[in-house]
């Protein structure tokens, strides 16, 4: 008689590599229990209501944060943008609109000039607790489009700082005629650069989206993403970057023997379909 499946199965590892080109990590996270996929429980736990807020609240920012380190790491960016909204052309504290219109100009752009634009943004509160202006990502859009800011030109403070130092920041004046003042830098270090991005994600973030029923990010279709190597019980032992009582992570630095060594450890032999299984239980 075939046993049932089990919901969770202890001490499981999933082997995962980040990035493109030279530009990898392994990631290696080992749980202390790992749901089983396509089990359901009759008796699974139901918290009182409103009980597990606050934990729903920073389950769903880690969540986030590492969808978008995820989406950042693995895919070849081309500029990292800030982009406002103009007070005289926009409402700016509709971050639904702002969405969807800047989505939508981005598509009619880039049909216009024969490119394709992807992004992943990230909204941000302005200090007076109500204005959105975004951070995050482009590819795609050429350096011909954009236009070197130069001392001289409109521009904040800490952007002046930069430029006088002799940092190359672009505007892109298309944007900045349809919603406002935007300024752009070339990405020279992908991994720090996507772990930068995560900073926008806290709770005030999370608790603004939410009360607007909007999204902590926002990113185009079909971008790439980690690949998953294995997923199983693993026998070799690493040191992790990172723990709780929950699961350890570790981050490698890349490369093919690692990757095979750390494959071919991972153990073929179902231990839930195991005699040794079946007498614990």
């Amino acid at each position: 008689m075939p046993l049932k499946d089990v919901k969770y199965k202890r001490d499981q590892t999933i082997l995962k590599v980040y990035g493109y080109g030279e530009n990898k990590k392994i990631k290696v996270i080992r749980m202390n229990w790992l749901r089983t996929a396509g089990v359901e429980d009759d008796e699974e736990y139901r918290a009182e209501r409103g009980s597990v807020n606050d934990f729903k609240l920073e389950e769903n920012i880690q969540r986030a944060k590492n969808t978008i380190f995820e989406l950042a790491f693995c895919n070849p960016w081309d500029w990292f943008f800030t982009g406002t909204l103009d007070p005289k052309k926009y409402d700016r504290t509709n971050l639904d609109k702002f969405h969807k219109d800047l989505t939508d100009w981005f598509r009619e752009y880039g049909r216009y000039h024969k490119i394709k634009i992807k992004f992943l943004l990230v909204p941000e509160l302005h200090t007076d607790g109500i204005s959105w202006h975004i951070h995050g990502f482009l590819r795609g859009l050429p350096k011909e489009h954009l236009k070197q800011f130069v001392i001289g030109d409109v521009m904040g403070k800490a952007l002046a700082e930069k430029v006088k130092k002799g940092d190359v920041v672009y505007n892109w004046l298309p944007y900045a005629k349809k919603f406002g003042f935007c300024d752009l830098e070339s990405i020279r270090n992908a991994e720090a650069v996507s772990k930068y991005i995560m900073k926008y994600i806290n709770k005030n973030l999370a608790t603004s989206v939410k009360e607007l029923n909007a999204h902590l990010y926002y990113h185009s279709r079909r971008l790439n993403k980690a690949e998953v190597i294995k997923k199983g019980a693993m026998a070799a032992t690493i040191t992790p970057t990172y723990e709780n009582e929950y699961c350890s992570v570790a981050w490698l630095d890349y490369s093919e023997e690692l990757l095979q060594e750390l494959s071919s450890s991972f153990v073929d032999i179902d231990y839930y379909n195991t005699r040794e299984h079946r007498l614990s239980r």
